[in-house]
């Protein structure tokens, strides 16, 4: 019996219940870096305490858990930022194409090699033959 495989999966080990390796780490920094803040600012000025460790733990958690377009924070602001340090420079050359106008005889010549090669029934005139003429007769 033949099974599909899956391919292309991302899964990273849980280790601290729904959080992998770097969620872990990158949230227990935060709280490290509150547990030392409280104890620097905390006791002085509660509400700066407050507003610090409300920031950086809205940081920590953006990093961990927001993605856009299936990427991680950290990957996004990286290839952003790659993006805007690399130079560029975008150079369009024109090609140069020779103009066509055809004549009576070769619209004749052209159309009866379509109607001997395709066995499929087309319509005698299109828009494509009308613009020809516009073409061809407009000067």
């Amino acid at each position: 019996m033949q099974y599909r495989v899956p391919q292309f999966i991302e899964h990273q080990a849980k280790i601290l219940g729904p959080l992998n390796v770097k969620q872990s780490m990158t949230i227990g920094v935060v709280l490290v870096i509150c547990f030392f803040l409280y104890f620097a600012i905390g006791e002085e000025n509660f509400f700066l305490f407050i507003l610090l460790a409300g920031l950086l733990t809205g940081i920590a958690l953006a990093i961990s858990f927001y993605k856009v377009q299936g990427q991680s924070l950290p990957v996004v602001m990286k290839n952003w930022t790659s993006f805007n340090i690399s130079p560029r420079l975008f150079l369009w050359k024109r090609k140069r194409s020779p103009v066509f106008l055809s004549t009576e005889r070769e619209r004749r010549a052209i159309t009866i090699v379509k109607q001997e090669k395709s066995p499929l029934k087309m319509r005698d005139e299109g828009k494509i033959e009308e613009l020809i003429k516009k073409i061809d007769f407009e000067e």
